[in-house]
């Protein structure tokens, strides 16, 4: 079965609404004279391919099917529709950058009658949250080898390897990414987080870091330089306790460093992070209190 595929307002019934009962259909209604769909329709083949089958493109010519034009009102073209499980749940009119479709077309695969991935996800993310980090793995590697190309997937995966500081296995699956993938704002953030990482062992910086605090307490940019060495090796926590502790005593230390050393990792890991929605509680106690 074609991924793409053209079709009149006849078969718009068998081809669409009967059709999405069981697979995602995206409608592209298009016209020759179109210059907007010249560049859009090319797109949506595009991402449509990419989903190996979890996905149907039909194409209707609006000059020769006006009857269904007019019935779903459309007014401008190139218009989309996606629809699900017989009803449309998602349209846009006019030409929409790759990203825009990649998202209406992983809103309709995960919303397809019978998909568990979107379920599944859930679970994994609960674990995460939880810090069951190993439990959150298992899930997503065998998510992974049902939907490759997922970047809800991919993005936990990764974060599970992180916390996991299992930083060469990381650093191995973003060398094997496409590069539509490695432009998903998450993944960007993930890349960050690891090209900043350190990945050789740091005890003895920590030790050094630490007996020079012990012998002047009140050193915030030892204390920052010591956060910022345990945030470089995924020690978030550690991290996060020593930025709140300079911002609880100055918190306008240095322009306020520290809080915005918190709130760039906070951006950088997600809200789903367990450190950051404990950190996040933290802060906020200290400026409202």
């Amino acid at each position: 079965m074609s991924n793409v595929v053209d079709i009149n307002e006849d078969q718009f019934l068998s081809e669409v609404v009967e059709k999405s009962k069981t697979i995602p259909v995206i409608v592209d209604f298009w016209a020759p004279w179109c210059g907007p769909c010249k560049q859009l329709t090319p797109t949506l083949e595009k991402v449509v391919n990419q989903k190996n089958g979890k996905i149907i493109l039909a194409k209707i010519n609006v000059d020769e099917n006006q009857g269904i034009a007019a019935q779903l009102n459309i007014q401008s073209i190139p218009t989309v529709y996606g629809f699900v499980d017989g009803k449309p749940i998602d349209a846009f009119q006019g030409a929409q950058p790759e990203s825009k479709i990649e998202i209406m077309v992983r809103k309709l695969i995960d919303a397809t009658p019978g998909n568990e991935i979107p379920g599944q996800i859930n679970e994994a993310d609960q674990f995460f949250k939880e810090k069951k980090f190993d439990e959150s793995l298992k899930i997503y590697e065998k998510l992974i080898a049902v939907d490759s190309g997922n970047a809800k997937i991919i993005t936990g995966l990764l974060r599970c390897l992180l916390q996991l500081k299992r930083f060469q296995d990381a650093q191995e699956m973003f060398e094997s990414l496409d590069d539509n993938i490695l432009k998903n704002e998450e993944i960007s953030k993930i890349k960050m987080l690891l090209d900043g990482s350190n990945k050789e062992n740091s005890d003895l910086s920590y030790e050094k870091i630490l007996e020079k605090i012990k012998a002047n307490p009140q050193d915030k940019d030892l204390r920052y330089e010591l956060a910022e060495t345990y945030l470089s090796t995924s020690e978030t926590k550690k991290g996060f306790d020593e930025l709140l502790k300079i911002f609880e005593h100055d918190p306008k230390w240095k322009d306020g460093a520290a809080k915005k050393k918190l709130l760039e990792f906070f951006d950088l890991l997600g809200f789903n992070d367990p450190n950051v929605i404990e950190a996040r509680k933290k802060l906020s106690s200290i400026m409202f209190k």
